[in-house]
């Protein structure tokens, strides 16, 4: 939403008043002055206005005025031409207070809003700002959709897995425009940050942890967290960013084992060494009753062992 402020000089207390409440309540503004009632410059008043629908003009569209506050007792000129222009482009035309009244005649009076008290104008404007608001973002995932059905890709939850699975961060941008949560799933329960964590599209785990995606989610497939299909998919640079936004290092899979048990149990040193590192406690068994720490003991994993003893040594009891 863009208000449009029509002023003459004789209320310039009045619209600096009116601009520091639109500031107040966060609505965009212009302001229109006019040297006298009778300033009939047309041209310059629908410079403000942006009606093309070529994508080529978005910034336009953005900055044009979508609502008209008068506040001026403009000449009966002016506002017959604002009563055509509304009914016309169906832009809201407002008017402020009993001094702005004086030139619209009875004929085209139907064509404005008359709002008489401050508090009134704010209340206007808030629910306004929320149906503009709520109009955007509507319009964005329309767009967005849009984008996606252009470039053959379908709109459904399997299309943006495969994205996911290969890494094109653009079109996952426009999955999540049209509507999708970050936190999605598959079709089988397997959340979008552990795709990408499993198939090693680093791009797109940067993407997903930058728009919000919960680091704790589990697979329903596997009860693994991102941080343990990263581990288990040998991608030690995605589990340094997932350790990076927090993710709990200690969570057990459907079989009762840490990320540190499988980096461990595959002889990943430098895997081991970033969990053990970050925090990871090497002694939680696993469903058998094994830690991370007695597995490498068994099978007498030395680098591992080592890496226990540096980091992590088992504490005097």
């Amino acid at each position: 939403m863009k208000l449009l402020l029509i002023h003459t000089n004789e209320e310039k207390d009045t619209a600096s008043r009116l601009e520091s409440l639109f500031a107040e309540i966060d609505i965009s503004f212009e302001a229109f002055f006019l040297n006298s009632p009778g300033d009939m410059d047309i041209s310059r008043f629908t410079a403000f206005f942006d009606f093309s629908s070529s994508e080529e003009n978005e910034q336009e569209h953005i900055n044009a005025a979508t609502h008209v506050l008068v506040i001026s007792s403009l000449c009966s000129q002016w506002f017959d031409f604002l009563a055509g222009f509304t009914f016309g482009s169906r832009v809201p035309m407002l008017v402020y207070g009993q001094e702005a009244i004086t030139g619209i005649s009875k004929e085209f009076a139907a064509f404005f809003t008359f709002i008489g008290t401050e508090a009134s104008l704010q209340t206007y404007l808030k629910v306004e700002s929320e149906v503009s608001k709520k109009q955007e973002a509507a319009r964005n995932i329309i767009k967005a959709q849009e984008s996606l059905l252009k470039i053959g890709i379908p709109i459904t939850i399997e299309s943006l897995a495969q994205c996911i699975m290969e890494n094109r961060v653009k079109e996952i941008s426009f999955f999540f425009a049209a509507g999708f949560s970050v936190n999605s799933r598959n079709n089988v329960g397997v959340p979008m940050l552990n795709i990408a964590a499993r198939n090693g599209s680093h791009d797109a785990v940067d993407y997903l942890l930058m728009a919000g995606a919960d680091v704790h989610l589990l697979a329903e497939d596997r009860g693994t967290t991102a941080l343990i299909d990263s581990i288990m998919a040998q991608y030690e640079d995605i589990a340094a960013d997932l350790i990076k936004a927090g993710t709990d290092l200690d969570v057990k899979d459907k079989d009762g084992q840490t990320a540190l048990i499988i980096a461990a149990g595959a002889s990943r040193e430098k895997m081991v060494e970033l969990l053990l590192k970050a925090g990871a406690d090497p002694d939680i068994p696993d469903s058998l009753g094994a830690s991370a720490r007695k597995y490498a003991t068994l099978f007498h994993n030395e680098p591992i062992l080592a890496l226990f003893n540096t980091i992590a040594p088992v504490k005097d009891t």
